[in-house]
């Protein structure tokens, strides 16, 4: 079963919203009645906001932590389709009709984020400037989602983990990275050993330095890109 923690959530208390793309440019007394229909959730680590299957009824708005999309094979293997972090929007398959996630939304970390009802989302889109926003944003996540599955095509192991470590590289204000090796396995459709060898590969070579357990830091990113074949 889905875990929340529901509460009222409050503009003044969620002022982080208003860096969200698609409600920066709404007049202020509509985000206000937006944010006022919205529910605040804090969940630990390893709850659910939603299983594959359930019908897709929210976007989510995430303020703290890290939310990893994912689904298992027919071999039991996990397969992550994307991590969402702060200020990210999660909103797979809610403008389709009828439609179910595919995939479930599982916390990395203890999670803050904000639950708006797939009504209220459909009547803030009809704000022109504000559809024009969620149009940009698909966009977006469209080109994501296609570097994304690049990646998975690239033969050599080598390039295609340098390939992960650039994307994250650009989506952060940071050059360090966080990311488990089952996390990197899990989206790269590799084992952990391999994924293990080809960073410390990577290392010595000068393109990261591991900082932490599961963090790395990007020293080159321009050689990193010359790695990558796409």
């Amino acid at each position: 079963m889905t875990v929340h923690a529901p509460a009222p959530c409050c503009s003044c208390q969620w002022d982080c919203l208003k860096t969200v793309d698609f409600l920066a440019g709404m007049p202020p007394e509509k985000r206000d009645e937006l944010l006022g229909r919205s529910v605040r959730l804090e969940l630990p680590k390893g709850a659910y906001l939603f299983h594959a299957g359930d019908p897709c009824d929210a976007i989510y708005i995430v303020h703290k932590g890290r939310v990893k999309l994912c689904v298992c094979d027919q071999n039991g293997q996990e397969r992550i389709a994307g991590i969402f972090m702060e200020h990210d929007v999660m909103w797979e398959g809610v403008l389709v009709p009828d439609s179910r996630y595919s995939t479930s939304a599982i916390c990395m970390t203890d999670v803050e984020c904000c639950r708006l009802s797939r009504r209220d989302f459909e009547k803030a889109i009809q704000e022109p400037e504000t559809a024009l926003r969620i149009i940009g944003m698909l966009s977006k996540k469209l080109h994501d989602a296609n570097r994304r599955n690049l990646l998975k095509s690239i033969a050599d192991p080598k390039a295609r983990v340098a390939g992960l470590l650039l994307y994250r590289y650009r989506r952060q204000a940071s050059d360090v990275i966080t990311m488990r090796l089952n996390e990197m396995a899990g989206s790269l459709a590799l084992r952990p050993e391999t994924i293990s060898r080809k960073l410390k590969e990577l290392e010595r070579e000068g393109y990261v330095k591991k900082t932490g357990q599961s963090s790395i830091q990007v020293l080159a990113p321009e050689r990193l890109m010359e790695l990558v074949s796409y």
